[in-house]
């Protein structure tokens, strides 16, 4: 009769140990769900982030080359035109020269 009841409590004991165990193991496992779901929130959040900042980035390249094109468009019709100097001011700048002054 003794061994009889080692062996009932016994098992009564490993069973219990079992749901406990994984009572425990149930509970983890829904903790790491739950983080898994709060990170993918925020890397869908960052991604959002990323890809605004992608946007902007495309935008402020256009921006630039389109200002650069505009400049060198800028400094083809502003090529500068030697001055046509009348002959009485090339004399006077000849004269001055002459004297030592500039």
């Amino acid at each position: 009769m003794k061994k009889l009841w080692k062996w009932i409590v016994g098992l009564f004991t490993f069973i219990v140990g079992i749901l406990v165990l994984s009572g425990k193991k149930n509970k983890r496992v829904k903790e790491i769900k739950k983080d898994i779901k709060t990170n993918q929130k925020k890397t869908k959040a960052i991604d959002k982030q990323i890809a605004g900042a992608k946007e902007t980035d495309e935008y402020l390249k256009k921006t630039l080359e389109s200002k650069k094109k505009a400049l060198k468009e800028i400094e083809k019709n502003k090529k500068t035109k030697p001055k046509k100097k009348k002959a009485k001011k090339a004399r006077k700048k000849l004269k001055n020269i002459g004297k030592g002054k500039k």
